[in-house]
């Protein structure tokens, strides 16, 4: 299925792609789309970073963040 991205709401970009994971092409175009402002995150460097990194994540994924 060909998608025209552009067309596309940032929103509605989101959610096409969640459900068609395997589109590369729609996730790349998803993150060239992100926040220049949105907060950043350093690369984990020890195994406590990372588990701290993890925790982040799923907080933001639960809607706790």
């Amino acid at each position: 299925m060909n998608q025209n991205y552009e067309q596309m709401s940032f929103t509605e970009l989101r959610a096409y792609v969640l459900e068609n994971r395997e589109d590369i092409e729609a996730l790349r175009f998803l993150m060239s789309k992100r926040d220049p402002n949105s907060k950043g995150y350093p690369m984990p460097v020890t195994e406590a970073d990372m588990q701290a990194q993890m925790e982040i994540i799923r907080r933001k994924i639960n809607g706790e963040l």
